[in-house]
């Protein structure tokens, strides 16, 4: 890596954290307040509509933002063809939404979903206008406008969704608020990106746009069914409710995914298209990357084991109880599926997307009969017990792909784990003796006063797992102090 592209690839991983993490606050405090107000039913209702929406965002873009990051020529003239077909599909896939909701609605059992479907359709339309500009943003791995534009969206949504719960608390309070943040979002992005639209379309760099793109709207399809099957099985089986309290436990337990690992996803990916043929430095990075998120993940896969009742009751109130064991399963999920992220990034730049393709197809022929299974005889944990049999079970195919790419031992791949599992290790050891003082009298208190079992637990959980990491590797643990406070990340020769 150049010295350019190992500054813009660390400030892009910050940029990205500060952005995401900043979201994540302000998401936990909205949705805090919002859970108060609003009935379970009600975020069933709006995970419903989403179920079509995101159907149709499999075609946004046609993979073209993805072709166009991993163009290595005439990125300019190729941004002007894809805009006009990306723009063109925004408003096809609005008049689709329209006319296909009230079916949708029909196959959901809820004819109260087609109104919303409606409303949220005009996401097409704002997100079309400034695909291609935030695209390029990435392209040039600006993550610092980027994280300033989104940060805005979630201001505008939370903001919005709160103003408008408490003067009507229903669904509606939800709709306009996202409308409204993926609208400000569109006119931001253009705003600051600069893009200038050239009245230019060339055939044939289209077609090759979409030689690349359509092995990612392939994936886009399949992702799709992946992430929202488990919506459809439990709306059909379960109703609203129970769609709620997953889409709830879903969003607490996928954190690490949405906040931290698919975001290093969106920096490594054109990092590893800059580098891509020199395949040792691949290797090198891969390695070194897979160390560092294993380091965030598996603390904050403990933290869901053990505080999820204080987590829930604290933030949620009683009613949201039943997401207590969800959130418990997703933890133990979240152990594997940031090496699926850092396999992504990595087969993407190195321009072989049809690895992940048929990873998800897999994933996916699995995952429905364990799906329909599991939750007609377990309920809407079966549905999460469906997501952990199907992500434990392509693990190992996984692994073997991208040692056919970057060529390394299993030995070396597991040593990667080795901190992250001693570190953990001493976090559980810690957190299970304060629950065990606080069977005694003198620390009874922690049973009753959620709020403070929550701190105590997350703050000593937190220490132990830091001086242990300073303990087990300092050489790493002051390496990440670097990349957070001085950029010196990935080094040539670090191992």
């Amino acid at each position: 890596m150049t010295t350019s592209l190992k500054h813009k690839t660390v400030s892009g991983v910050k940029w990205q954290m500060i952005n995401k993490i900043t979201q994540k606050v302000i998401s936990v405090g909205t949705f805090a307040v919002l859970a108060r107000i609003l009935d379970p039913s009600t975020f069933g209702l709006f995970a419903m509509a989403f179920i079509l929406i995101d159907g149709f965002q499999i075609f946004k873009s046609f993979g073209f933002d993805s072709a166009l990051i991993q163009r290595k020529e005439n990125i300019e003239e190729a941004s002007h063809t894809a805009y006009f077909i990306v723009q063109g599909t925004g408003v096809l896939m609005f008049l689709l939404c329209y006319l296909a909701a009230p079916v949708a609605a029909g196959f959901l059992h809820n004819q109260e979903v087609t109104s919303i479907i409606r409303a949220l359709g005009f996401i097409f339309v704002f997100s079309s206008f400034a695909r291609i500009p935030s695209t390029l943003l990435t392209k040039q791995m600006r993550f610092n406008v980027l994280a300033m534009i989104d940060l805005i969206g979630a201001v505008v949504n939370s903001a919005v969704a709160i103003t408008l719960a408490l003067i009507s608390p229903t669904v509606w309070a939800l709709v306009w608020a996202y409308l409204l943040k993926q609208l400000t979002v569109a006119i931001l992005t253009r705003k600051f990106s600069g893009y200038r639209l050239k009245w230019k379309f060339d055939t044939k760099v289209a077609r090759e746009l979409f030689r690349f793109g359509k092995f990612m709207m392939g994936l886009s399809i399949l992702y799709y069914f992946n992430d929202n099957i488990n919506n459809i099985v439990i709306a059909k089986i379960l109703g609203a409710t129970a769609l709620g309290y997953y889409a709830l436990s879903a969003n607490i337990g996928n954190f690490i995914n949405t906040h931290f690992t698919y975001l290093l996803e969106g920096v490594m990916f054109p990092a590893y298209s800059s580098i891509q043929q020199d395949r040792e430095e691949v290797k090198r990075v891969y390695l070194k990357t897979v160390k560092l998120v294993s380091i965030v993940a598996f603390p904050f896969c403990i933290l869901l084991i053990f505080l999820a009742k204080e987590f829930t009751l604290t933030l949620y109130g009683a009613k949201w109880l039943p997401i207590v064991p969800l959130i418990r399963f997703f933890g133990v999920i979240q152990m594997v599926v940031p090496v699926y992220v850092c396999s992504g990034s990595l087969f993407m730049g190195c321009g072989r997307p049809d690895y992940l393709q048929r990873i998800a197809l897999y994933q996916l022929l699995l995952q429905i009969p364990a799906l329909i299974l599991f939750t007609k005889y377990l309920g809407v944990i079966g549905a999460v017990v469906a997501v952990f049999v199907t992500f434990w079970s392509f693990l190992p195919l996984n692994i073997n792909w991208v040692r056919g790419l970057v060529k390394f031992q299993i030995k070396e791949f597991l040593q990667q784990f080795l901190p992250s599992i001693y570190c953990a290790g001493a976090m559980t050891l810690v957190m299970l003796a304060i629950k065990l003082l606080a069977c005694y009298s003198t620390f009874s208190f922690l049973n009753t006063n959620y709020l403070v079992s929550l701190f105590v637990l997350a703050f000593s959980g937190a220490v132990a797992y830091v001086v242990a990491f300073f303990y087990v590797d300092r050489a790493l643990a002051l390496e990440t102090k670097q990349l957070i406070l001085n950029f010196n990340f990935m080094k040539k020769g670090d191992r």
